[in-house]
């Protein structure tokens, strides 16, 4: 007798096994045909193209045409904080412009720089600003020293060629099928459209993505809308940015963000491909132990509040 129920327990231990291999193995199967989307920031996430133009040109840019009177150190020190650690980032330069020059105002006012603030206020409000307008004005006004402000970003920007990759940012686009067989790519970049497909092809990414959009598809945001407008709505959604725009438009539409923070990108894309990509293909991405206070507090900051 007891050598009869020893083979009985053994046969339905065998059996629990099976059973428990086969669910596995569904569960494998399921999660490998699962489709997602995946909307990719260009800029600042997959490319160092952010630092670069605002190191090279921007930066330099302010430090020299509106210092007057203040350290270009500490110019420079702001617009770095603006345009790379704080929710401009990713925004139209002349609109950081316009925050640093009301910051820097604060502490070291000035009549010119004053004046320049209100016309720059009044020049983003227009619908359609040009550039050209400002050129109608005479030497020495606000609208002038606008002007050569942009000439020599313009002129510093030419000197640059196409910025580097990331390393794994570009490991991550290669092997991303292995992780997640039915994955889509959309790439949404601030550039023009051909510029940008350019850029990914020479980069060896051309074939990393289904489809590219550039600026004249209008902005992120946008972008997303109409993505989910043709058909996409019913997978899940990860964006995966680096900038408030990418952020925003993440939640306008309910989707699943993921940060590519300034100065720390290839840990960003190896835990993204290691950890919380596999995560959230399972559902589970709350579970992926991610501290995002950093970027929430890039984003939440009074910009108001910034110091020189």
């Amino acid at each position: 007798m007891t050598r009869k129920r020893s083979r009985v327990s053994a046969s339905r231990v065998h059996s629990k096994s099976e059973q428990a291999a086969e669910k596995k193995s569904a569960a494998l199967t399921e999660l490998l045909a699962k489709r997602v989307l995946l909307v990719i920031e260009s800029e600042g996430a997959v490319f160092d193209s952010l630092a670069r133009k605002h190191e090279k040109a921007y930066l330099p840019a302010f430090a020299g045409c509106f210092s007057w009177g203040s350290d270009p150190a500490v110019c420079a020190s702001l617009w770095h904080r603006l345009a790379l650690r704080s929710r401009m980032r990713g925004q139209e330069p002349l609109r950081i412009l316009l925050s640093a020059l009301r910051i820097l105002n604060r502490s070291s006012p000035s009549v010119r720089r004053t004046a320049v603030i209100r016309v720059l206020d009044t020049y983003l409000a227009t619908p359609s600003p040009d550039p050209l307008s400002l050129a109608a004005s005479p030497k020495g006004s606000p609208e002038r020293l606008i002007l050569d402000w942009i000439s020599m970003s313009d002129s510093l920007l030419e000197e640059d060629g196409y910025a580097p990759r990331f390393g794994s940012a570009a490991l991550f686009l290669k092997t991303v099928k292995s992780v997640a067989p039915g994955a889509e790519i959309l790439v949404h970049s601030s550039c023009p459209e051909a510029i940008a497909l350019n850029q990914w092809e020479m980069a060896g990414l051309g074939d990393c993505f289904l489809r590219i959009a550039g600026s004249e598809r209008g902005d992120f945001a946008a972008y997303l809308r109409t993505a989910l407008k043709s058909g996409y709505d019913k997978e899940p959604i990860l964006v995966i940015g680096t900038t408030g725009l990418a952020w925003q438009a993440a939640q306008s539409v309910g989707a699943r963000f993921y940060p590519i923070m300034p100065e720390a990108e290839e840990e960003c894309w190896k835990y993204l491909l290691e950890d919380y990509l596999p995560a959230f293909m399972r559902g589970e991405s709350f579970m992926a132990k991610r501290d995002l206070r950093d970027f929430m507090r890039m984003m939440l900051e009074d910009i108001d509040r910034v110091g020189v």
